[in-house]
């Protein structure tokens, strides 16, 4: 394989998205972080979760804005 068809680190497919902490995710927001927790908790905002830490993708992000829209 050549080094045009590999992305880096040898990943395929879709580019990976930016990851987000809760805290970037309640600026981002302009909510608090106990709300971005609650979204979580109640399965509203989907999460990756590495041990410990707490991720939450663009994607995620943009699929609770556009549900939450209003019409």
């Amino acid at each position: 394989m050549n080094s045009q068809t590999q992305k880096p680190g040898g990943l395929r497919g879709r580019p990976l998205s930016k990851l987000r902490t809760i805290d970037e995710t309640a600026e981002l927001l302009n909510v608090s972080p106990r709300t971005v927790r609650r979204l979580i908790d109640s399965g509203a905002l989907r999460v990756h979760r590495f041990g410990r830490l707490v991720r939450i993708g663009d994607p995620d992000i943009a699929v609770l804005l556009a549900i939450n829209r209003s019409p």
